[in-house]
């Protein structure tokens, strides 16, 4: 914990309660009229990545006064219970309607008495390493621990002068709005990337990919072309490719599959795979496949979304359920072929029912698979990892892109509560040959005008 004889000059270290009204009363009941209309902030509102709210509610002041936590502009709401505390569910209230906002009851409310700045105090809450040490001091039981009241009012907070705590704030602003618009490019990648890998699926299962492949190796396509066993309908397909029916090309073990109950599953924990649609969902005490085998899913939405793969290769001795179909090639086709062909072919006329989409061993065995010539095929798999682990190791930057983000935001943060974001107020008055308030100033000052403000009020 930072101490005072740390902070630069002219900084205070003041408790939070000294500088802050802590949950302020709710306006009379008749110092506002039941129908004016208010701003209702529930807790889905404050989004926890920007500390902004989004999306408040309209309510009458008759709707809310009971029952919910009052605020008003400018004010500090601060989640206080799990988990959104700890996922930084914080804002300013701002552009209230009649400046009466209305929330949870999970909110504290910190008011500035004018020693503070609103954004000052907020980015001080917002550091991950204030939340560690809120969530650290919570209270009560699981799934419903809480930040005291107490514990908000005894923060120690670094204080500067009035006049540089508002050049803090002015500088966060400009380097996280840096900070973001790098962020909005890099969450484009993602997108960017399934884009190009949906474009590689297609380009590999007509041909395309391997166009310059079969132009240099056109002995290889002589010798080694498939037979046909569907007519080649597609004048898209290059002329040494076949169409053939996934069943003549597969040997389905629909019929070996078993499922396993939850609670079996779970007085059965063990160490092979417990295979579904969407891959491995479990490990348990036994197997009932051994070898390498192609899982496609048979049922589920993503068969429709395709937000994840729905072919998979299994390799090894696992369980399979009754959510995966499980075959095996033959004619020494790649399973790894027929993963790249499902992962980028539009289901769409397989698929039966809405609701519960499924693909059903019939209409898989009707698919047409356009084949070319197994060295082609084994070419396509080269260049299709080759292009995806390209993507990934992308992906892979990105991410660790976006989490030394993260890590600059929190160092920013980090440096303006310690004086190193920009020069201090004393810095400056020395070079600029001019007095200045300093934090015990200012503290003193307005301590002395809310005393006098009370008196006056006492008097009347």
């Amino acid at each position: 914990m930072q101490q005072k004889s740390e902070l630069p000059e002219g900084w205070e270290l003041p408790y939070l309660k000294d500088i802050l009204e802590i949950n302020p009363s709710k306006p009379k009941q008749g110092a506002v009229p039941s129908d004016t209309t208010v701003t209702f902030v529930p807790m889905p509102a404050v989004d926890a990545d920007s500390g902004s709210i989004n999306a408040p509610e309209v309510r009458t002041f008759s709707e809310v006064r009971k029952g919910y936590t009052a605020f008003q502009n400018e004010d500090v709401i601060f989640a206080k219970i799990t988990p959104c505390m700890e996922n930084g569910k914080t804002a300013i209230a701002r552009n209230l309607l009649n400046n009466l906002g209305f929330g949870s009851t999970e909110f504290i409310v910190l008011r500035s008495n004018g020693a503070i700045v609103p954004d000052y105090l907020h980015h001080y809450i917002r550091q991950d390493s204030y939340r560690k040490l809120a969530e650290a001091n919570m209270t009560g039981s699981v799934g419903q621990k809480r930040v005291p009241k107490e514990f908000v009012q005894k923060t120690l907070i670094p204080l500067p002068p009035l006049s540089e705590q508002q050049r803090i704030v002015a500088v966060i602003k400009t380097l996280f709005a840096r900070l973001d618009a790098t962020r909005e490019r890099l969450d484009n990648v993602p997108k960017v990337l399934k884009t190009f890998k949906q474009a590689v699926l297609a380009a590999a299962c007509d041909g395309r990919l391997t166009e310059d492949w079969r132009n240099s190796n056109e002995h290889v396509e002589a010798l080694s072309s498939p037979k046909n066993t569907t007519e080649n309908n597609d004048m898209n397909l290059p002329i040494s490719w076949t169409y053939a029916a996934f069943k003549s090309i597969v040997n389905n073990l629909d019929g070996k599959r078993i499922p396993l109950k939850s609670a079996d599953r779970k007085k059965r924990q063990g160490s092979y795979p417990y295979y579904g649609a969407s891959g491995i969902i479990d490990y348990i005490d036994d197997y009932i496949f051994e070898g390498k085998f192609l899982l496609i899913s048979e049922d589920g939405a993503n068969l429709v979304a395709r937000n994840t793969p729905i072919a998979f290769i299994a390799e090894g001795q696992f369980w399979v359920n009754n959510h995966a179909h499980i075959v095996q090639t033959i004619d020494n086709i790649p399973l790894e072929y027929l993963e790249i062909f499902f992962n980028g072919f539009d289901l769409q006329h397989y698929i039966t029912g809405s609701a519960q989409p499924k693909l059903t061993q019939g209409s898989l065995n009707k698919i047409q698979i356009p084949l070319p010539s197994l060295p082609e095929q084994i070419e396509i798999v080269r260049r299709v990892e080759v292009l995806f682990a390209f993507a990934d190791s992308i992906e892979a930057k990105v991410a660790a892109a976006r989490e030394k983000s993260d890590q600059l935001r929190q160092s920013i943060l980090a440096k303006a509560f310690s004086g190193e974001l920009v020069p201090t107020e004393a810095e400056l008055a020395r070079l600029e040959g001019r007095d200045y308030e300093s934090a015990e100033v200012l503290l003193e000052r307005i301590k002395a005008e809310r005393a006098s403000s009370m008196k006056n009020k006492k008097k009347k």
